[in-house]
């Protein structure tokens, strides 16, 4: 009986083009601008400034809002850090995996590398997210449970999968190249004590680690077939066992695209902390932040670990990258700026007493019904100084499949993100990027 690790290759392999219909083709063209987008606001900070002295090999991949091209292994991390850096990029609904700033990165680099046509590597972006979405449906939160981060877990093996479609590997490859992949899989989140950068790290690592482990497939190095569902393979080592429905992961796939559930973000910060932004904003439109007592949430369990505890250091988090994992602050600075974009997040507001004084005011309870990880929803209860309360719910993710983002939403965020490089990017990146479909050579494509 053939492994679900050998169905998943078998089924991958006998796609055919009619297979991928007009709107996963248009998500997954959503998905890579917002990605790209992401990766161009992020092109002259700190943290990629440090990659690019580490990672630069020339070649003939491009290096997004650099104007220059490496290697396509350096040119997959450093565009998947800076796509993932500020964690403004598109996640999941069923489980937080963020498959754009792995899969973009991977596909366009290694895409520019073979000349592949922009057709071609759209669709391979539609396998690649697909997988890491059924992936992390399989997993929920177990992954994060063990201090894993599931975006470096579940990327790595989803960026050979896709890789490896884009090199039209056979069966028996792109079986070797899951295996392979799953001996590349690392990411811990021990980022959330202190605020430093591996995170950000774990994006760029899966990308090109997935390149690497198709290419040692397609010269047909083995690895092991079941590296998915067998007793040592990676849901035995990095989630919650063998006792899965690894079925799931071959159901319907083709004819079902679950990666047609891909949220592009609304705000700058962790994808669970956006039902209370909105919440909290819709509050800040009704009273002053002055008349605030307290505020409580409700939450679902598996996010306290991360967004919630320990409760003092979310409070008055040491650095804005921990402050976007932090409930508390995020709903401080949605208050104050009825907004959580890039530039709230700077070193002065971390620092603002006001906004420290708010974030101190709010406290959690977990709610034992909410539907993380398949949905995420907030509600909080404001008590004013008088002790008048006022509850606020927001029964979805602002982004997501319930409230998309219009096309005008999707291109002001990408114009947007692009203006931290020039005022002219953005509009130059749009014309080439709307238009990849029809492009014969992707190599020929500079962002």
């Amino acid at each position: 009986m053939l492994t679900f690790t050998q169905q998943l290759a078998s089924i991958i392999t006998s796609l055919k083009p009619n297979s991928f219909t007009p709107v996963s083709m248009r998500n997954a063209r959503d998905v890579m601008i917002d990605t790209i987008g992401c990766a161009v606001a992020a092109h002259d900070s700190d943290y990629v400034k440090s990659l690019n002295q580490v990672w630069a090999q020339p070649g003939s991949s491009s290096v997004w809002g650099q104007n220059k091209s490496l290697n396509l292994y350096d040119a997959a991390m450093i565009n998947g850090v800076a796509a993932h850096g500020e964690d403004f990029d598109s996640t999941y609904e069923g489980c937080p995996v963020h498959t754009g700033v792995v899969i973009v990165p991977a596909l366009l680099a290694l895409g520019q590398h073979i000349c592949a046509t922009g057709d071609h590597a759209l669709r391979s972006m539609i396998v690649g997210h697909e997988v890491m979405c059924r992936l992390g449906d399989l997993a929920g939160t177990s992954i994060h449970k063990r201090g894993f981060h599931p975006t470096a877990i579940l990327g790595t093996i989803s960026s050979a999968i896709a890789s490896g479609y884009l090199l039209k590997l056979n069966e028996k490859q792109l079986s070797y190249a899951i295996g392979i992949s799953g001996s590349m899989t690392s990411g811990i989140i021990e980022y959330l004590a202190d605020g430093s950068w591996t995170k950000r790290m774990h994006a760029g690592w899966a990308a090109q680690n997935g390149i690497r482990a198709a290419l040692m497939a397609q010269a047909n190095f083995t690895g092991p077939e079941s590296a998915i569902d067998g007793q040592h393979g990676i849901f035995n080592g990095f989630s919650s066992g063998s006792d899965q429905n690894y079925a799931s992961l071959i159901e319907n796939f083709g004819s079902e695209w679950k990666s047609d559930r891909i949220a592009l973000k609304a705000y700058a910060s962790g994808t669970m902390t956006h039902p209370f932004i909105d919440c909290a904003i819709s509050v800040a439109n009704k009273v002053a932040i002055q008349s605030i007592r307290s505020i409580t949430c409700e939450v679902g369990e598996g996010t306290v670990h991360r967004l919630w505890e320990p409760l003092e250091l979310k409070q008055s988090p040491p650095n804005s990258y921990l402050a976007k994992f932090s409930t508390p602050f995020c709903i401080s600075l949605a208050m104050h700026f009825k907004d959580v974009g890039l530039n709230v997040f700077s070193e002065t507001n971390i620092n603002d007493p006001s906004i420290i004084n708010l974030a101190k005011k709010i406290t959690y309870r977990v709610n034992p019904s909410d539907p993380y990880p398949k949905s995420y929803q907030g509600k909080i209860t404001v008590t004013l100084n008088d002790g008048t309360n006022i509850v606020e719910f927001k029964p979805h993710l602002k982004g997501g499949s319930s409230e998309p983002l219009s096309e005008e939403a999707i291109k002001s965020k990408f114009f947007n993100n692009c203006a931290v490089h020039s005022a002219t990017y953005g509009g130059q990146a749009w014309k080439i990027l709307v238009n990849l479909k029809n492009q014969g050579n992707i190599q020929d494509i500079i962002l």
